[in-house]
């Protein structure tokens, strides 16, 4: 599909799958509008779909704040006219703790809550109006595998609790032609993931995965592009596993 009309705005797009999202729209057509916490990551996704031809700009933002996102949404709504689709990637993950829920810290448990779910609503509450106006919207929220897993922990609760977000606005946003769906990937090589897990979690992931190969943020790209596109016109409030069938096979 030719995104050339329109914008996308991508949070947590300084890196990792943020940024494949980001360079994969732009090689579209489309306009992306790279968010994230840490600005200068955000800049060097530019900088690179600058270099590959692309149009992107950068612009900080703390998705757990109301004020920053809706500061976010008014200066694109000023200097891009509108905005189409949204993509709400940025998640606690990198630093992430592995406190079960007996042990962990309540403030943690909220800090990620605070990112993870609050995150996906207060970037979509800010971005509606623009959605509504353009006549013609898709949300893409990122949750994970591991809210199908039954194991709990912040992490795996927080990306439950985004699919429940997920459904509340599909059922909102569809009178204004607005999809809201989600994408729940396996185990994704990144140098997130690397910090975070282990070997033996990456060796385990690939023995009961149906494809056994790890996955890869472009394995994830070919499932953004159809949710966006109006072959998803008719689809809404659905969570796409994309883990090489490693959930239907535990």
């Amino acid at each position: 599909m030719d995104h050339s009309k329109h914008v996308a705005v991508i949070t947590g797009a300084g890196q990792g799958i943020g940024r494949t999202y980001a360079t994969a729209l732009a090689e579209d057509g489309a306009t992306v509008v790279v968010a994230d916490l840490n600005l200068e990551a955000a800049q060097q996704t530019v900088k690179i779909i600058g270099e590959q031809g692309g149009k992107a700009l950068a612009i900080r933002v703390d998705v757990s704040d109301k004020e920053s996102t809706l500061a976010l949404a008014e200066t694109v709504k000023q200097q891009l006219g509108t905005a189409h689709i949204l993509v709400n990637n940025a998640a606690i993950y990198h630093s992430m703790r592995t406190d079960g829920q007996l042990t962990v810290d309540i403030d943690y448990w909220r800090k990620v809550m605070a990112v993870n779910v609050d995150g996906a609503l207060l970037m979509t509450q800010a971005f509606a109006p623009l959605l509504i106006d353009a006549g013609w919207g898709r949300v893409i929220n990122q949750t994970s595998m591991g809210a199908y897993l039954g194991m709990g922990g912040h992490y795996n609760v927080s990306k439950l609790a985004t699919i429940g977000v997920t459904q509340g606005f599909a059922f909102e946003l569809g009178r204004h032609d607005i999809t809201v769906n989600a994408i729940a990937p396996g185990v994704i090589m990144t140098d997130a993931t690397k910090s975070v897990a282990s070997e033996g979690l990456y060796r385990m992931t690939e023995a009961g995965a149906a494809i056994k190969k790890q996955g890869t943020p472009q394995d994830l790209v070919g499932t953004l592009r159809f949710l966006i596109s109006d072959a998803a016109a008719w689809m809404t409030g659905q969570t796409l596993l994309v883990d090489g069938g490693f959930t239907k096979r535990i």
